[in-house]
């Protein structure tokens, strides 16, 4: 999934980019202070995600040890398929078709930007914790493997018939059962928690 911004919403970054294990207070304090410059207007706007649903490029997901307090080990390997970044660069095009449209321009008051300029805007908002390079916005290609990020409702990585079986039981483990979006081998591709609510019910005990 990458993200397209607003050209009215320049530097905004999300706190849920930083890793929970480094949401310290001191970290957190840290983020707030350096969006203090950001003027009252950019928080009055709004954002376009362009979503690659359902990608068919793979990553792993691994334990590094058995200690429950240690992160696993995650490759995410985005856009290892150039179908996903043919279809991130699509939708990228279109939202700036979008954003540029008179439609839009006349409803925010907001002149018509350059697609370069808008790129560089978002690339500016710190939405993840990749390195940025110069040439960010110098091909769609690299605007979408520089701004890539995972929204918000992950799921995947405790699949029926691998990690559990039909009915939810975790194979080779006696008496214990997942039921949540960590078994979903596609998303649902809007807010989970109608679907986790109903796996809840009909998932029998």
């Amino acid at each position: 999934n990458s993200i397209f911004l607003f050209n009215t919403i320049n530097q905004i970054g999300q706190l849920s980019t930083i890793p929970p294990k480094q949401r310290s207070q001191e970290a957190v304090k840290a983020y707030v202070k350096s969006k203090r410059d950001i003027p009252v207007e950019a928080f009055r706007g709004g954002f376009i995600l362009s979503k690659v649903a359902n990608p068919w490029s793979t990553g792993e997901l691994k334990l590094i040890n058995t200690n429950v307090e240690d992160n696993p080990a995650v490759t995410f390997n985005y856009f290892s398929h150039p179908y996903d970044l043919r279809r991130c660069v699509e939708g990228i095009r279109l939202a700036i078709k979008v954003v540029q449209s008179e439609h839009v321009t006349n409803y925010t008051l907001c002149e018509r930007e350059t697609a370069e300029k808008m790129l560089n805007l978002s690339v500016k908002a710190n939405i993840n914790l990749i390195p940025k390079r110069p040439n960010d916005t110098k091909s769609v290609e690299q605007f979408c493997r520089d701004s890539v990020i995972t929204i918000w409702h992950y799921h995947g990585g405790c699949h029926v018939g691998k990690v559990v079986n039909s009915e939810h039981k975790v194979l080779g483990v006696d008496r214990l059962r997942v039921v949540d979006g960590s078994t979903f081998s596609e998303s649902p591709g809007t807010n989970p928690q109608a679907t986790v609510m109903m796996m809840g019910r009909y998932v029998h005990i």
